[in-house]
């Protein structure tokens, strides 16, 4: 899940498990998956991203972005990420 810039989230996991510890990371991991899941369908869709994503500070993202993000985590093809699914390729 790479960033305009080239940064790719991934690359701060191992600083985040340092810093939070094992438990305390899984907890954001979680914590971030409520934040941009769907209240009613309890997964991240294309539509709660959008319109979540300045939350994180990422208001300007494309369409075609969110849609990458959503292709990279999407393991059973519904189109959705599901809290495994993000915790997983988060």
């Amino acid at each position: 899940m790479a960033s305009r810039n080239g940064v790719v989230f991934k690359d701060f996991f191992p600083f985040m498990i340092e810093k939070l510890g094992a438990e305390g990371f899984m907890k954001e991991l979680c914590n971030g998956f409520r934040l941009l899941a769907d209240e009613d369908k309890g997964v991240i869709t294309f539509e709660s991203l959008k319109k979540k994503s300045a939350l994180l500070g990422l208001q300007d993202m494309s369409d075609e972005e969110a849609m990458c993000m959503l292709r990279e985590g999407d393991m059973d093809g519904d189109g959705a990420l599901n809290e495994m699914e993000f915790c997983t390729h988060a």
